[in-house]
């Protein structure tokens, strides 16, 4: 199973998904909208499904993740793309 691990924000209902080399604070003032959440997502997949796991918080704009509500919102961008 290939997995990977990256930091989002979510600004109204859209997932910004960027690298951990960034802050999430730097990141949400490129993007006009309000942040619903923030925090770190795990993306798992092998040759059948992938599953998204968000957890934590982001700390420069003091707002935590929503677990389960975040990572619908970053799975269903994900299969868009696909």
């Amino acid at each position: 199973m290939k997995s990977m691990f990256r930091k989002y924000v979510i600004i109204d209902s859209t997932p910004i998904l960027f690298s951990n080399d960034l802050i999430h604070a730097s990141v949400a003032d490129a993007y006009l909208g309000k942040v619903k959440s923030a925090g770190f997502f795990l993306v798992a997949k092998n040759n059948l499904n992938m599953e998204v796991i968000c957890f934590g918080e982001s700390t420069s704009l003091k707002i935590k993740s929503r677990p389960q509500i975040d990572a619908a919102i970053i799975l269903r961008f994900l299969k868009e793309l696909n």
